[in-house]
């Protein structure tokens, strides 16, 4: 369990910020801070601490005048107060990019255990950067333990292991940016090395490579890929988290003034075609019809769930723009307000020096102001001239009457300072509450804005993809296609179109189309079935003759056989040619299948094309 460390004075939040901007760090560290008028924090640092262990360091600012001192120290932008957190990872990239170390906050006690996820998640990516989770640990804090996942919850995966006693496996060490729900599933089993303090369970050595992974995807295959980013003439694609695949417009779009932009979302789960395997992937989303037969999502891990799900939402982005308040001159002893969330920029009193000091004149971050209206300045009203002092029935002494004149001056300016500071205080206290007031009212609003801009990018993402789909739909084909009266003729010259548009220039000489048959009843079946394009229809052929569908697991190539048994003799002819079956859909009413016959001599003969529950040749 990481060591909670206070800090409670000016000197200690120097001390952090110097820590911070320094080079000695070896690990991230993670700032809570506690909001004006609270003694706790809003995140729940004791949980914090438990969970990162000793992966990052933790530190608690506490309500105060010291927060102004951290906060100058730091670079603009990189500052955290007012109940929000923040974690610094290893390094001082962070101050150049400040999406290194996003600013977590939140503006109630019950929005705490979501800044408390936050801040757990930001910690454990940062250190899973750093290699902190690999750097070498003595054999008295790990050990190699294997398990069953229980269930998935607070993103985390629970694991009873082998023995009796339990663990949890965050996304960092599954699969880092990927949530738990798409890695992991209750029922599977589990092996890692277990960290004992934090009793984290790391399962990342048992994961397959990327490549062991997409070895069963061939050329053909349409599978699910995630748009990882978007410019205007290409965008970058993940077929697995760890191999991105970049798509120019003319993969996308036969539209050369399209805009991808408004076609694809980051994060939306497009489908694509394989037209060419690793290393060197090509996928492409012009040839993707709904009548394609779709390849399940990779799972990550053996026997774990589809890492994308095609059925997804597009998800909501909502892009966060930092602030930094302006600086605020501080006052007299008033009262401690530390700074607030920067994202409102909302300017509060600082802390008062220890020792009274001569009041200073209220800054104009300081008088009050109506929502909207800028700030103004104050002057303190003059204090009023001293009484004279009443005189006496009797003259005194010299010496006497002139040191009585001194206090009685002395008491009335003291009285008529006490009535002035009196009054000022009474209205910076009215000034504090308001910003309260304001800070609260701007919170809500902030919150409802950002829930109607995820609405609307929920919107924008869905109109995307319904402009892609229905561009794949009626787009006008580049060449007019031909008309053969020969119907054989014309259904080559599909299969040779396939075959041109899917094959690669550089791979057409190793993977040749070769001369087939065209049986007598084939083309009269292919006219006769419905709910399959003929094009379709051709590329299958295609796939077939190239040896593509074999090499794909979704077209389900297999012997014909004369029974159900698996162990019946294949359909075969008096010339030794065995029948084939090839799925052309799958996950639909009625799939539909295409039976070729293979010679003795290597031949394809076109048999039929039959709904699933056809077994005649």
């Amino acid at each position: 369990m990481s060591a909670i460390k206070r800090v409670t004075n000016t000197s200690e939040a120097e001390a952090l910020a110097a820590l911070l901007n320094g080079d000695s760090r070896t690990k991230p560290t993670v700032v809570v801070t506690v909001a004006s008028g609270h003694t706790d924090p809003y995140a729940d640092v004791e949980r914090i601490a438990a969970e990162i262990g000793d992966l990052a360091d933790l530190y608690l600012v506490t309500t105060g005048g010291h927060t102004w001192a951290f906060s100058n120290k730091m670079t603009p932008g990189t500052q955290v107060y007012g109940g929000a957190g923040r974690v610094y990872p290893v390094g001082l990239g962070w101050n150049i990019d400040l999406k290194q170390a996003p600013l977590r906050f939140a503006w109630s006690k019950s929005e705490g255990r979501k800044l408390t996820g936050q801040l757990i998640d930001d910690a454990l990516d940062m250190a899973a950067a750093a290699g902190l989770f690999d750097s070498a640990r003595t054999a008295s804090t790990r050990e190699r333990r294997a398990g069953t996942v229980r269930s998935i919850m607070s993103e985390r995966a629970l694991v009873d292991l082998v023995g009796g006693d339990m663990a949890s496996v965050p996304p960092q060490l599954a699969q880092a940016g990927v949530p738990i729900e798409r890695v992991l599933a209750p029922g599977m089993h589990v092996d890692g090395v277990l960290e004992k303090k934090s009793r984290w369970l790391d399962i990342r050595e048992s994961r397959p490579t990327a490549e062991e992974a997409l070895k069963t995807y061939a050329p053909g295959d349409v599978v699910p890929a995630e748009v990882r980013s978007v410019l205007a003439g290409s965008a970058d694609l993940r077929l697995h988290p760890d191999v991105t695949v970049e798509l120019f417009r003319s993969d996308v779009t036969g539209d050369p003034d399209d805009d991808l932009q408004a076609l694809l979302t980051p994060g939306e789960v497009v489908l694509a075609r394989v037209v060419a395997t690793g290393p060197k992937w090509r996928l492409s989303l012009r040839e993707v019809s709904e009548h394609d037969t779709v390849r399940e999502a990779l799972a990550l891990y053996a026997g774990g769930p589809p890492w994308l799900d095609p059925n997804a939402p597009p998800p909501a982005v909502v892009e966060h723009v930092e602030t930094v308040p302006e600086a605020v001159e501080p006052v007299g002893p008033v009262e401690a307000v530390e700074p607030v969330a920067p994202e409102l920029e909302v300017a509060e009193v600082p802390a008062a020096p220890a020792a009274p000091v001569k009041p200073a004149i209220p800054s104009p971050a300081m008088m009050p102001r109506r929502k909207g209206e800028p700030v103004r300045a104050v002057r303190p009203a003059p204090a009023p001239a001293p009484e004279p002092a009443p005189m006496p029935e009797k003259e005194p002494a010299p010496a006497k009457k002139a040191a009585v004149q001194s206090m009685s001056l002395q008491v009335t300016a003291i009285k008529a300072e006490k009535a002035h500071l009196e009054a000022e205080l009474t209205e910076l206290r009215d000034q504090v509450s308001g910003l309260r007031n304001e800070r609260v009212q701007f919170a809500k609003d902030l919150a409802r804005a950002a829930r109607q801009v995820e609405t609307r990018d929920a919107e924008l993402a869905r109109m995307r993809s319904q402009l892609r789909r229905a561009k794949q739909r009626t787009a006008p084909p580049e060449v007019a296609l031909p008309v053969f009266a020969d119907r054989e003729r014309g259904f080559r010259h599909l299969v040779e179109a396939a075959w041109a548009r899917r094959i690669p220039v550089g791979e057409q000489p190793t993977r040749p189309l070769p001369d087939y048959a065209i049986g007598e009843r084939f083309l009269g079946s292919v006219d006769a079935l419905e709910g399959i394009t003929v094009d379709k229809i051709a590329d299958v052929v295609m796939e077939v003759l190239t040896g593509l569908a074999e090499q794909s697991t979704g077209r389900e190539l297999h012997q014909l056989r004369t029974s159900a048994g698996g162990n019946s003799a294949p359909q075969s002819r008096p010339d030794g040619a065995v029948c084939y079956r090839v799925s052309m859909q799958i996950h639909t009413p009625s799939a539909r299948r295409l039976h070729f016959w293979k010679c003795p001599d290597g031949t394809i003969e076109l048999s039929r094309v039959v709904v699933h529950d056809d077994m005649e040749p």
